[in-house]
């Protein structure tokens, strides 16, 4: 491409107007200079370079609920929508009421636009995603319709679940209460089967009983799932899940006998469109055949029939774990396609060798400092939706035995699920963290992008199982799995902990010791490494607990242990991921991705290499391995590192193509430093100039917000109230959901 001229004055569009939105574009009649005319043909080199075809990765990448052409047709009808044109830009500037009422209005403009151009469920789901709302019809989709159709019988199934996938009603899922959160079992709220009336009544008993952080509770939520303690004839039976209306359909009015409300802003502004509510029931009566009933069930007269497995009742959490791990990736890939783009770009100090003053400064990714940073974290965005996939596919695995009574896969899934949601979710969040701080001053600005994707990545480390819980639980996993496998070394142990085998089994996992950086890359060294690491780790514990430590106290070596068995099954699944789609991939495709395999294995093992380099002491040796032996020699730890500044140095000119492989559009990024064209000082000048408060009437009267957030302790109305907005925008939604599916 011809370069642009540095000493224009009047510059291109940046996009295309929409609607009344005028097209952004710098209007201040000042030359754009050498610096800004240079990112976008330093952008288009960089993306000429890649010797592979990016769009062959978008679209095996991109085929989940929808192909990629659907998703395209998707996000071109959003972006082009007067209200979503320019939502992404406008959300940072609202306060959190005025996100609230944007959501609600977004969930209908979205059903509209669904009807208007005929989008699939999974193309609506695909539309509400791709938002950063996290609005009260996410949560449905991702928690209440999943539910039902997870842990309801097939009546039930037909009742709720075809209302709920038709948006007659809307749903919200809820477990955590103000006193618990991870220990399930110990949930306060009550739902005891009244023989008299032949059904159940749901009871807040204590004020921590009281439902927290439920998404869609605070104002929308029509109906919900509830995870009480079921009683029967005074006998505690353990949390189970119930089914009931909280709201009046058509006035928003909640029901009598509940008090609900929403629970306030989070941290760092976060799910400001959602409504994280609480709600307390107050011996509110339900029907007995509301009791999801799939697994278990309570007849009439209070027989309790009781499900295959005590674990199936956590199916709901183990079913959002399977799928937040490719959400992690994708979440990831969305701070590392900005870093990538605007490091490139991003020109800064001249070689310390160059001796003319109008030589062009050095690209900010062509330092090492920089590089090192950010291509590790294109690897584990590519991991991670990868394996994500591949948990995915466990799960459905799972579910579709337990259809037929099996529970064989339960455990397995449980495992992985945990481990992976532990560890995937917290390497994104701080990979995200990482890639904003590597683009300097101009990556705290809300337009470059992160103002959305950090906020909402932030708690997942909490939903759905405390991280460092559910580290505790892969360890005791751990532990149990290899006890069964020292009073039987046949015994049949998953893929995702086949480095169990070499704790009491010599040459289990066989392992050559690297003697140059090349033998580092070979997947058989690698993948052995980080098995031999798992297993070490799990020795450890093992040890800890013989020399008298009680497993509640090691909670903190359960950290460790949890981390290297994601990264063992991560790398596994990776490397799966890329084989099982080789032909679709492409074969220099797949070469480049199986460089990112490679250098995410490495990287993982420069994590943590300790437990490979110290000497065993006496008791904690592996299989085959002698005491005051290690596994991994101090050269060979000099050549891993060796090999690592090699291997980001071969990717980096390819780093354009593979981050163009997640297949971001501008408008889903959202980002002036992540634009694809590289005309990221453009976009930013525009942007500030076309900044409200930079315009005369912009800035609102005192007497306009001397009210906002102030606190009504005392109301009356406290748990009753119902936002102006119901009755314009969720009531309307609901009619039409209804009268659509009568038609």
């Amino acid at each position: 491409m011809s370069k642009p001229d540095p000493k224009a004055t009047t510059y291109e569009p940046l996009n295309e107007g929409v609607g009344e939105w005028a097209p952004a574009r710098v209007t201040l009649p000042i030359p754009m200079g050498e610096v800004a005319a240079r990112t976008s043909v330093d952008m288009a080199t960089a993306r000429a370079a890649a010797s592979f075809d990016p769009t062959r990765i978008e679209e095996t990448l991109r085929d989940a609920r929808i192909d990629n052409e659907s998703r395209i047709k998707v996000m071109t009808v959003l972006s082009k929508d007067p209200i979503f044109a320019n939502w992404k830009k406008r959300m940072p500037h609202m306060n959190r009421e005025q996100q609230m009422r944007q959501s609600h209005f977004a969930c209908r403009r979205i059903l509209e636009l669904g009807e208007q151009n005929e989008w699939t469920t999974h193309e609506i789901v695909e539309a509400v995603l791709t938002l950063d709302l996290q609005s009260p019809i996410t949560i449905h989709w991702v928690a209440f319709v999943p539910v039902i159709f997870g842990q309801g019988n097939a009546e039930q199934i037909e009742r709720w679940g075809e209302k709920a996938m038709n948006h007659e009603i809307l749903g919200c899922y809820m477990q955590t209460e103000l006193g618990h959160g991870t220990n399930v079992q110990q949930l306060e709220t009550t739902c005891t089967y009244d023989e008299e009336s032949d059904g159940f009544v749901l009871h807040s008993p204590t004020l921590t009983s009281t439902k927290w952080w439920a998404g869609g509770l605070g104002t929308t939520s029509t109906h919900g799932i509830v995870q009480a303690q079921l009683i029967i004839k005074g006998k505690s039976y353990g949390p189970h899940l119930f089914f009931c209306q909280l709201r009046d359909m058509e006035t928003g009015k909640l029901l009598d006998g509940l008090v609900a409300g929403d629970i306030g802003p989070k941290t760092y502004g976060a799910f400001g469109g959602l409504d994280n509510g609480w709600a307390r029931f107050d011996h509110f009566k339900i029907p007995r055949d509301h009791m999801l009933s799939k697994h278990a069930k309570v007849k009439k007269g209070g027989e309790y029939v009781k499900p295959p497995s005590d674990k199936l009742s956590y199916g709901g959490m183990i079913f959002i774990r399977s799928q937040m791990i490719d959400r992690t990736g994708w979440m990831l890939s969305r701070g590392v396609t900005i870093a990538t783009r605007y490091t490139l770009v991003r020109r800064q100090f001249r070689d310390p060798s160059s001796k003319d003053v109008n030589d062009v400064e050095r690209s900010v990714l062509s330092y090492p400092s920089t590089a090192r940073r950010i291509l590790p974290l294109l690897a584990k965005a590519y991991a991670y939706i990868l394996a994500g996939r591949r948990m995915r596919t466990l799960y459905e695995d799972m579910a579709q035995q337990l259809e037929e009574g099996n529970t064989e896969l339960l455990a397995d899934v449980h495992v992985a699920s945990s481990s992976l949601k532990a560890y995937c979710t917290k390497q994104a969040l701080d990979g995200i963290e990482e890639c904003r701080q590597a683009l300097g001053g101009h990556g705290f600005l809300a337009s470059a992008g992160f103002t959305q994707v950090f906020p909402e990545q932030a708690p997942a480390v909490t939903y759905e199982g405390d991280n460092i819980v559910l580290a505790s639980q892969v360890g005791r996993a751990m532990l149990k799995l290899s006890g069964e496998l020292d009073g039987n070394s046949s015994a049949k142990v998953a893929a995702t902990s086949g480095f169990l085998k070499a704790i009491s089994q010599a040459n289990a996992i066989p392992f050559t010791q690297p003697k140059s950086s090349a033998d580092w890359y070979k997947p058989e060294v690698y993948s052995a490494a980080l098995g031999l690491r798992a297993a070490q780790l799990v020795v450890d514990l093992r040890a800890e607990i013989k020399s008298g430590r009680p497993f509640v106290d090691l909670s903190f070596e359960c950290i460790e242990v949890a981390k290297s068995h994601a990264e063992f099954v991560v790398d596994l699944w990776f490397g799966e991921g890329i084989r099982d789609d080789a032909q679709r991939l492409g074969e220099k495709e797949c070469a480049w991705l199986n460089k990112l395999v490679t250098l995410h294995a490495l990287t993982a093992l420069s994590r943590n290499i300790t437990p490979l380099v110290l000497p065993a002491s006496q008791g904690r040796a592996l299989a085959g391995y002698k005491t005051g032996q290690a596994i991994l020699a101090p050269e060979s730890v000099i050549l891993l590192e060796k090999a690592i500044r090699e291997l980001v140095t071969e990717i980096l000119p390819q780093v354009i193509g593979l981050s163009d492989g997640f297949g971001w559009l501008d408008w889903e990024l959202g980002s002036s430093l992540g634009r694809k064209d590289g005309r990221v000082y453009e976009h930013l000048m525009a942007d500030a100039e076309a900044n409200p408060l930079n315009h005369p009437g912009a800035v609102p009267s005192l007497e306009t917000i001397d009210k906002v957030g102030i606190y009504k302790y005392g109301s009356a109305n406290t748990g009753k109230g119902i936002p102006d907005w119901y009755g314009s925008e969720i009531g309307p939604l609901l009619t039409a959901a209804a009268r659509r599916a009568n038609l």
